[in-house]
């Protein structure tokens, strides 16, 4: 995957020079607006967030709290900007981290259950209030050792969260609403893994009051996949946005999801959870 990587970069440099050259088009690096904001009620798409949830395994109610945590972001590399379209390249990257609170006997712990990774190359390209994402990007899952010596596994066991992918999104903004929908495709999976997964979801956007920098937002994320059967995901969540740029976003949110475990190797798990989560988005 280093590999690939590498050789984009030097696709995206040599790209780059290339159109500079050609006055008529505006060449920008490391813009500050995204043509394709990241879908902030996807629990795997790039950015940065932290939640605190209450955890259902089917209907039984653990006695737990559920943290997931990320850290990463989508950066625009380069944007050619032709006025009503354009085109960008970037970089997206981030670390999941799983995390459970839980008190089995006197002491209260904090334990890190799974850490999965993803990085890849988005290009999106813009007409007006359209938008159109493809991206290939890898996905790697991983127990944390505190989780293997705490369960005594000894052995390897199917790791299906491990494959890379092809994934196109569109997007429309229509007055207060963007829709959203699109298509993935998983390949170079150790274990077979499902190949398709198909999305669709809607974020809802109105000022606090004319001028304000904050936003009530309010929105829904549905998918499904064949690695599970086609059974639906569903993320909802409300709550409040600051925006400080375009693009430099923070959300103070309430979410709800219902389906199958989005993180670590446990994908077939049916779960749900409730609580608060703060999301971040710094470039």
């Amino acid at each position: 995957m280093k590999t690939r990587i590498a050789t984009f970069l030097f696709f995206l440099i040599t790209l780059t020079a290339v159109f500079a050259q050609e006055k008529e088009k505006a060449v920008e690096f490391l813009p500050l607006v995204h043509y394709f904001d990241p879908l902030i009620l996807d629990p795997v798409e790039c950015q940065s967030y932290g939640a605190l949830y209450a955890f259902w395994e089917g209907s039984q109610r653990h006695d737990i709290i559920y943290s997931p945590l990320a850290l990463g972001f989508q950066l625009p590399v380069v944007q050619w900007d032709k006025g009503d379209h354009g085109f960008e390249i970037g970089f997206m990257a981030t670390v999941f981290f799983q995390f459970e609170f839980v008190k089995p006997g006197s002491e209260f712990q904090v334990n890190l259950i799974n850490t999965d990774f993803k990085t890849g190359i988005p290009f999106v390209y813009r007409y007006k209030r359209f938008a159109l994402r493809t991206s290939l990007y890898h996905v790697s899952s991983h127990f944390s050792e505190e989780y293997i010596f705490r369960h005594n596994i000894s052995g390897f066991g199917e790791n299906r969260n491990t494959y890379d992918a092809l994934d196109i999104q569109t997007s429309w903004q229509y007055q207060k609403v963007r829709y959203y929908g699109g298509i993935a495709a998983a390949f170079n999976s150790p274990h077979n893994r499902g190949t398709w997964k198909f999305q669709a979801g809607f974020l809802f956007r109105s000022p606090v009051k004319e001028g304000s920098k904050f936003n009530y937002i309010a929105g829904a994320d549905f998918q499904v996949l064949e690695e599970t059967k086609f059974s639906l995901n569903s993320m909802l969540g409300a709550g409040i946005e600051l925006a400080m740029h375009k693009s430099r976003t923070f959300q103070a949110m309430l979410q709800y999801f219902n389906g199958n475990l989005p993180n670590s190797q446990y994908t077939h798990l049916k779960v749900q959870y409730l609580g608060a989560t703060l999301i971040g988005h710094p470039f």
